[in-house]
């Protein structure tokens, strides 16, 4: 998406130099004089059509005025060009700038800073006509002017460093831009925080320093400036102007980008509101931002809400050919093909992919323009599944010629190029070739995702880019019967779930010391330069230039030792950030010796393929596939989570939808796994994405029988917990442990049960949020207060305590503070438990992390504000058998499709817990003090915790006694992570 979302960005950053061309004070005050004066701070912006008509309204009477100061005429004349600017009608607008700055001349009108905003403009137009060398010449000549006569913070020194700014992104130089636009977003804040001038200015600016920021790789910088351009154009433009409209419609794409869906999706579909309000139905600027929500539904799992939009949005954009390059077009509808083969579709999708080609071809400059190949090879891909081998290995043969002439090796293009070729080559009967070939060409990324010199920002994308080529190595090799490669493959396709810790640096680095603050800056200072770097080095390889590729490829050399020395740096002075970050494949042999008598490691990679599943035991290896479309396995999860809902709802009578736990079993363990699984008693999982979320203790393994609301018939039903215990593993090999602390006498601390009511909100006037990771605060207090409260915790806390001979520590009610918490000797505790509410990433305004609801302080500050998130988790220094946590979705992420790892379970193990106990959904009251008591009774009895779960789970299904306890509702919320 992000190379189509910056070709549209690029009109946003064009758009907005400069805002502040006004008409020179008029000679004599007449009524058309003063009109004419009027115009000066004219916002065009907001509507440049109505400005464009009152305008040449206002040139019409002054044209039949008698007495007209000619200067002031010019420059209404400029403002008029303004307006055909705003409009995207460029040919026209800088044929009248010029006109004017010509006339100005032989005028001999002196310099001025509306001179200095003429010139700017016209520099903006040549830029939008790619003509930079003009552009930077006249924005050159604007800022020395500007400077000249108005001095460093005028309004109009502030446009022309704007407009340095835009040259140097079209340059392709965006670092360099970074500088000159926030400057220029500086001065225009100040300026109309003193003067109430131009109060468009300050959001536009901030849009595009935003867009600049994600673009160079500073994403958690970018989500803080769309915010706070967000926040100013509500606070400072009308409901309908233009610009507030597209800084929200900002908000939610950099949102969306950083991989913030949930956040994303609500800001987005405000952003598609205000502009259905104010723009025609078939305008362009409409059509982004129903593709921006698609995208963002799609990334979340929601693709059948997001097809329809992907639809909406190219029809559009089809209707407007010349307005979109031919990457964005191509690019919308290969999304909208996948979309299509999500939905089981295949013919639609395929001829959809060929549409795309064709597009692609008609307007890229060449043959082997990226936008053509990446077209050719998604077509070859869908051909192949439609066994029209031979036209996809034409297909594949030209995109591999290209991608070998412009991009060097492990490129995205040149990875899924061999990937799909890897499968013709199988289908041929030539698996193990298949293999060799497609492991040689995924080595280099395979390479940079495990080297602790690539960016841990850059892990998600490049896993992202590589994701479906490492199940294609998982497939070729399973048809060679290279287990070994299968088991490291599998791994590599969870690499982005395990790796995404720690990906939003840039928002703790408020949470840390002044060391850690600089080493954070430092750390993100150099990834952004290693990105400038290789994206250079992808233009000398296009470029054919060997000189330059040798240099560049010196200097990353040299920059990668840096990275290397600031990654140290940071692991020493961040809590956690290398156990959570440290991920090394295991080896198979190493995993299977790892393994006690009775384990089964189970191993599950997917893609709309289907999915892999291998399990491993000590004793032996075993593979196997399912074959099942990506929008019926979605469906399935939905319907287990439709179950789940219905039985906390309706204890006594609803039913759980035990066919769809069934088929899923059968699709998650394949008939070739099940001989294996008849030795193993302790199962463990790792599993991607939204997979992971899957309850497999509730898993039925015979086709059920009886009536699906029938408690006697839920206690007969063979659930997978019957025979097997279940955990879940972020990774197939140990995590890096922290140092042992010196054990203190605490054996057990349980913190939560927090009184009712709302946490303090920021000071009054601070006009910032109370924590610098989100937007606490607004709208949060009064979500908060009408959380339900939690009876029985304070009771569940106290009698985990007394099965504990050793001291213990209660931080109960009022006293379950934040501040209570961080001052804690949690590090001696052997057990910590929490009794509370948890929130998903996204549950409220603002929130974007998952987090655990403590006591309100009577003023909030940066370190209590009522809520203890993953960052301030990963802070703590603990040193836990486990850590419980007894309350409600503490196993999601940062979205509701985030995988149970990612989220405070990452944060906890980062802490130094080694196994926590966390929730799949809200937890029942009167049921969590028993499941959490009864294991851990089990474990202090000698069971392993895995077993010490079963045991508990099993005691609440065979009780009669407890109403819906059958329900797998109540007995199977709890999944266990970790050791």
């Amino acid at each position: 998406m992000r190379k189509f979302w910056f070709a549209a960005v690029l009109s946003v950053l064009a758009a907005g130099v400069p805002a502040g061309l006004a008409a020179a004070a008029p000679s004599q005050v007449a009524p058309v004089a003063v009109e004419l004066d009027a115009l000066r701070g004219y916002d065009i912006s907001g509507d440049p059509a109505a400005a464009l008509r009152h305008v040449d309204a206002v040139l019409a009477r002054a044209a039949a005025a008698p007495a007209v100061d000619p200067i002031a005429l010019l420059y209404a004349r400029a403002i008029r060009a303004q307006a055909l600017s705003e409009l995207d009608r460029t040919e026209e607008a800088l044929a009248l700038f010029t006109e004017v700055d010509a006339a100005l001349e032989a005028r001999g009108a002196p310099p001025t800073l509306d001179r200095a905003s003429l010139l700017l403009h016209i520099g903006g137009e040549h830029g939008a006509l790619g003509r930079l060398d003009e552009a930077e010449a006249y924005s050159r000549r604007a800022l020395a002017l500007a400077e000249r006569l108005g001095g460093r913070t005028s309004a109009e020194y502030g446009d022309a460093l704007y407009g340095i700014g835009v040259v140097a992104y079209q340059r392709g130089r965006q670092r360099d831009a970074l500088a000159p636009v926030a400057e220029s977003l500086a001065i225009a804040r100040a300026r109309a925080l003193a003067t109430g001038e131009r109060p468009e200015s300050p959001a536009s600016r901030g849009v595009s320093l935003s867009a600049l920021q994600l673009y160079a790789g500073d994403a958690q910088d970018a989500v803080v400036t769309a915010r706070e351009a967000a926040a100013w154009a509500e606070a400072h433009l009308p409901e309908n102007h233009r610009i507030r409209a597209t800084a929200t419609q900002q908000l939610g794409t950099i949102l969306s980008e950083a991989g913030q869906y949930a956040q994303a999706i609500p800001i987005l579909r405000a952003a598609l509101e205000k502009r259905r309000a104010i723009l025609p139905p078939d305008s362009p600027q409409l059509a982004m931002s129903i593709h921006s929500l698609a995208y963002a539904l799609d990334n979340a799992g929601l693709r059948a809400e997001a097809g329809p939009l992907y639809d909406r949005a190219v029809a559009i954009f089809e209707a407007h050919p010349d307005r979109l390059q031919a990457s964005g077009l191509a690019t919308m509808i290969g999304q909208q093909a996948r979309a299509a083969a999500w939905a089981g579709d295949a013919a639609a999708s395929l001829a959809m992919r060929e549409k795309a080609l064709s597009i692609a071809r008609r307007y890229a400059a060449s043959p082997e323009d990226p936008v053509v190949l990446n077209a050719e090879i998604n077509l070859a891909s869908a051909l192949s599944h439609a066994d029209r081998r031979e036209e996809a290995a034409a297909l594949l043969a030209h995109a591999r010629e290209g991608y070998a002439k412009v991009a060097g090796p492990g490129t995205r293009g040149r990875i899924a190029a061999a990937a799909v070729t890897a499968r013709l080559i199988a289908d041929e009967g030539r698996p193990a070739q298949a293999a060799a070939m497609l492991g040689e060409a995924l080595a280099p990324a395979r390479a940079r995702l495990l080297d602790r010199a690539t960016a841990r920002s850059d892990i998600m994308g490049i896993a992202a880019d590589t994701r479906s080529a490492f199940m294609d190595l998982v497939r070729v090799c399973a048809q060679a019967g290279r287990q070994a490669e299968v088991f490291d493959a599998l791994q590599m396709v969870n690499l982005g779930d395990l790796q995404g810790a720690f990906s939003s640096l840039g928002l703790l680095r408020e949470e840390y010391g002044p060391e850690a603050r600089e080493a954070i800056r430092r750390y993100l200072a150099l990834a952004a330069q290693g990105r400038q770097l290789r994206k250079s080095l992808d233009q000398a390889a296009i470029q054919r230039d060997p000189a330059a590729t040798a240099d560049l490829g010196t200097r990353i050399a040299a920059l990668e030792e840096q990275v290397r020395a600031a990654d140290a740096e940071l692991s020493s002075l961040v809590p956690g950030y290398r156990a959570l970050t440290a991920v090394e494949p295991a080896r198979l042999a190493d995993a299977r010796a790892r393994l006690r008598p009775g384990q089964g490691l189970l191993l599950i990679g997917n893609d709309d393929g289907g999915l892999v599943s291998q399990l491993v035991t000590r004793g032996g290896v075993a593979l196997g596939q399912s074959s099942i479309a990506a929008r019926r396995l979605v469906e399935l999860q939905q319907r287990l989570r439709a179950s789940v809902e219905g039985g906390l709802l309706d204890q006594e009578h609803a039913g759980f939808d035990r066919q769809a736990a069934h088929e899923l079993y059968r699709v998650i363990v394949p008939q070739a796994l099940r001989p294996l699984l008849g030795s193993v008693r302790e199962l463990v999982v790792l599993a991607p994405g939204s997979l992971a979320t899957i309850p497999f203790a509730a898993l039925v393994t015979q086709p059920p029988r009886g009536d699906d609301a029938d408690p006697a018939a839920l206690r007969r039903t063979r659930w997978l917990v019957r025979d097997h215990a279940v955990s879940v593993m972020i990774s197939a090999a140990p995590l890096p442990r922290p140092a042992r602390e010196a054990r203190g006498a605490l054996a057990f601390a349980g913190i939560g049960a927090p009184l009712p009511g709302a946490p303090a909100e920021p000071a009054a006037g601070t006009g910032t949020p109370v924590k610098s990771d989100t937007m606490r605060g607004i709208g949060q207090a009064g979500a908060l207060a009408r959380l339900a409260a939690l009876p029985d915790a304070a009771r569940e806390l106290q009698d985990m305590a007394s099965r504990f001979s050793g001291p213990t520590r209660l931080l109960i009610g009022a006293s379950a503070t934040e501040t209570a918490l961080k001052q804690a000797p949690l590090e001696q505790a052997r057990v910590i438990a929490f009794a509370t509410h948890g929130l998903v990433g996204g549950a409220l305004r603002g929130v974007v992390e998952p987090a655990l609801v403590l006591a309100p302080p009577l003023a909030a500050t940066a370190q209590d504000d009522g809520l203890l998130t993953a960052s301030e988790v990963a802070q703590l220094r603990l040193d836990a058998d486990w850590v419980i946590l007894s309350a409600c979705d503490t196993s999601a992420g940062e979205s509701e499709n985030a995988p149970t790892y990612s989220g405070l379970a990452r944060a906890f193990i980062s802490a130094g817990s080694r196994a926590l106990l966390l929730s799949h959904w809200p937890v029942r009251d009167d049921v969590a003090s028993r499941l959490t008591l009864r294991t851990l009774e089990e474990a202090n009895a000698g069971q392993s915790r895995a077993q010490a779960l079963r045991t508990a789970q099993l005691s609440v299904l065979r009780d009669a006694s407890i109403p819906g306890g059958a329900h797998p509702a109540a007995w199977a919320p709890f999944v266990l992570v970790g050791d």
